[in-house]
């Protein structure tokens, strides 16, 4: 249970990163156009490096969260087999119970 809330709280702050940082980018390279410190070649590739970087790190958790969801779920299929399996031999013990009396 511990693995499923952190994975809630990183896609909480993936969300987070998603709506802020985009904006606080555009608007500093805004300023920093306008001002003469960099022109908009330089803002380009900068956003294009950020854009890669934040590609490249997602995909990779992408993957590691999905191998946690798939070791969750094969977890818990694997307990529903068990516990099918234990109603079907409680569901036999019933009727044999029955059928003696």
């Amino acid at each position: 249970m511990e693995k499923e809330k952190q994975i809630e709280a990183q896609v909480e702050r993936w969300d987070t990163y998603a709506r802020i940082i985009p904006t606080v980018f555009l608007v500093i390279c805004t300023g920093l156009i306008f001002t003469g410190v960099i022109n908009f070649d330089q803002a380009f590739w900068m956003g294009l490096g950020l854009f890669a970087m934040t590609a490249v790190t997602w995909w990779f958790w992408t993957i590691f969260t999905i191998r946690q969801l798939v070791k969750t779920l094969n977890r818990a299929s694997r307990n529903l087999g068990e516990v099918r399996q234990e109603f079907k031999d409680i569901s036999k013990e019933v009727k044999r119970l029955k059928d003696d009396q």
